[in-house]
């Protein structure tokens, strides 16, 4: 059985990574370790949340064709490495992964009958911005970010399959949950 791979679509700071966690705890999909060059937040932990690494051993992963996409999102590299994605269809597994823009158009483009696009947006500017600084942002970043969300939602509505507007994240992640689930039987990411 082939499994399917969901992609998680959004500005900074709109909840796709706890969308994602959440799903894994819940047993409805594994989540994907994304690689990046960014020093890791004070509440992540490494070869979990993200695989941490200096921009040189990015670049020899990148020569060696290691990623399925890897793209430079506000100043740092982001990646996928084939592997973990291929290992999660091979396996029949519901896989979830938060990606880029750049990076969800290569994914379904490369397995389009196995990829649901999810586009994951906030109800306002104003509820980002709190948000960003809720997590810890620098003003002169939140500020880079903050210009490009208009640019950011316009490019979620087109390539994404399905839309959620994260207001209250219970019914976001109900609508996610449905996504993964449309049946609403209970089913676990390995047994999927």
């Amino acid at each position: 059985m082939v499994g399917q791979i969901i992609v998680l679509i959004g500005p900074s700071g709109v909840g796709k990574t706890t969308l994602a966690e959440r799903a894994q705890s819940d047993g409805l999909a594994d989540r994907i370790t994304t690689c990046t060059t960014r020093a890791p937040r004070p509440h992540e932990t490494p070869n979990k949340d993200y695989y941490f690494m200096s921009l040189h051993e990015f670049s020899q992963r990148e020569s060696l064709g290691e990623f399925v996409e890897n793209e430079w999102i506000h100043g740092n590299r982001y990646g996928v490495l084939v592997h973990e994605l291929s290992e999660a269809l091979g396996a029949g597994k519901t896989a979830i992964i938060s990606l880029g823009y750049g990076g969800a158009s290569r994914v379904k483009e490369i397995w389009p009958q196995n990829v649901h696009v999810v586009g994951i947006l906030p109800p306002s500017t104003d509820s980002l911005k709190s948000r960003l600084r809720g997590r810890g942002a620098k003003e002169d970043d939140m500020a880079i970010r903050l210009r490009s969300i208009d640019g950011e939602a316009k490019s979620v509505r087109q390539l994404a399959d399905t839309i959620v507007v994260n207001d209250q994240f219970e019914e976001a992640y109900q609508q996610l949950r449905h996504v993964l689930n449309p049946s609403g039987c209970t089913r676990h990411a390995a047994d999927s």
